[in-house]
């Protein structure tokens, strides 16, 4: 049982509020799942609660039309949401997720990242696609910016910046600062009462110059590996699955040729940032970048996968996935996130899924077109 009421104020708890509905038990009474766009444009005149009103209305239409027992619950269910968005709710975020029972310990309030397709929906369980949705769409990203003496790492999660980290080495110039002037040495030659003192001077300056060159090099290279280690204390702490590099690209290429295995099987890419980029001009970068990675990631999948059904560890369309998924075959579940055909039948199946510890795919763009063709459902299977 959970709290009487939880309401979760940032979007870096949807794993947490995820969890806690995956863990509660098929009601009787039903759950009303509540979706709304809470972005700026939908806040005067509470355009959200209008729009509540209205499908709760046509919703209650339905449960009386086919389940008139339910009404009672639904009724309850649909005024506690109506006195939190009256009363309680101070958007701060582009969309919200509500989960309310008429049983008074099931009311959860979730904030969103970005603006959801908004929806009313009352069913024995949860609506859980939106939140794995988002869960896939926004994986934790880490990202270093770095130049030859500084860097900044950043863990980029939910559309906002996680963690902040920054580092500073002492790492000497490429030239002594006690180097003899090119203007002095010209001045000797055309004086010429010391030719054997102006050959040493030079050669002493040169070698000055080798050394010091020698020591810059070596300084960029422990900062470079300083920077490599700091990024895999991040790891451990904060786990992500894809890391972007930023910067001036002599540096990039060499943390990335010091980065050790496994950071370098979660590099995804580089940005063209500079070390003065603000914080918005970077989570901005990291975002478009992040989506054009998943997307990429997604279009091969769904590949894989057509390739995996075609050799038997692997299953198309609703009907195959929902029997694997209740038969606790699924290893990874590919559905598509676009469009509400099919609805009822991908939500089970998510369901089930996570039921036996599966993992969730939810693909849009090239590879929901290109699932499309096989129901917008399919499943990489155990068995």
């Amino acid at each position: 049982m959970i709290e009487q009421q939880q309401f979760y104020d940032d979007v870096q708890d949807l794993p947490h509020a995820l969890a806690t509905l995956e863990a509660l038990p098929v009601t009787e009474n039903g759950m009303l799942s509540v979706l709304l766009d809470t972005s700026v444009s939908r806040r005067p005149g509470r355009a959200y609660l209008l729009f509540f009103r209205d499908a709760a209305r046509d919703v209650r239409a339905i449960v009386e039309a086919e389940t008139p027992e339910d009404v009672k619950g639904f009724d309850a269910a649909a005024e506690r949401a109506e006195q939190f968005l009256l009363h309680q709710l101070a958007p701060r975020s582009p969309g919200l997720a509500l989960y309310v029972s008429a049983r008074p310990e099931i009311f959860l309030a979730v904030p969103f990242p970005r603006r959801p397709t908004q929806e009313v929906v009352w069913d024995r369980e949860p609506l859980l696609t939106p939140l794995v949705a988002l869960l896939d769409d926004y994986e934790r990203v880490a990202v270093a910016l770095l130049d030859k003496r500084q860097a900044r790492l950043y863990t980029v999660y939910l559309g906002a910046i996680e963690t902040s980290e920054q580092i500073e080495s002492d790492v000497v110039g490429k030239h002594a600062p006690g180097d003899w002037p090119r203007r002095t040495r010209s001045t000797r030659i055309r004086d010429g009462r010391h030719p054997q003192r102006q050959g040493l001077t030079i050669a002493w300056s040169g070698m000055a110059q080798t050394g010091q060159k020698r020591r810059h090099e070596a300084d960029v290279v422990r900062h470079v590996r300083r920077v490599a280690q700091s990024l895999s204390t991040l790891m451990r702490e904060y786990p992500f699955d894809r890391l972007l590099l930023a910067g001036p690209e002599e540096a990039v290429v060499m943390l990335r040729d010091n980065l050790p295995r496994p950071l370098h099987a979660r590099l995804a890419g580089t940005m063209p940032l500079s070390m003065e980029a603000s914080d918005a001009d970077l989570l901005n970068a990291t975002t478009t970048a992040a989506e054009r990675i998943e997307r990429d990631v997604e279009l091969a999948t769904v590949r894989q996968l057509l390739d995996s059904a075609g050799g038997g560890s692997g299953v198309l369309g609703p009907e195959e996935s929902l029997r694997a998924a209740r038969e606790g075959r699924v290893d990874k579940l590919v559905v598509s996130g676009d469009g509400e055909e099919g609805a009822d039948q991908r939500e089970q199946a998510i369901t089930d899924a996570l039921n036996f510890a599966g993992r969730i795919e939810v693909v849009s763009g090239p590879a929901s077109e290109l699932l499309a063709n096989h129901g917008g459902m399919g499943a990489f299977t155990r068995y």
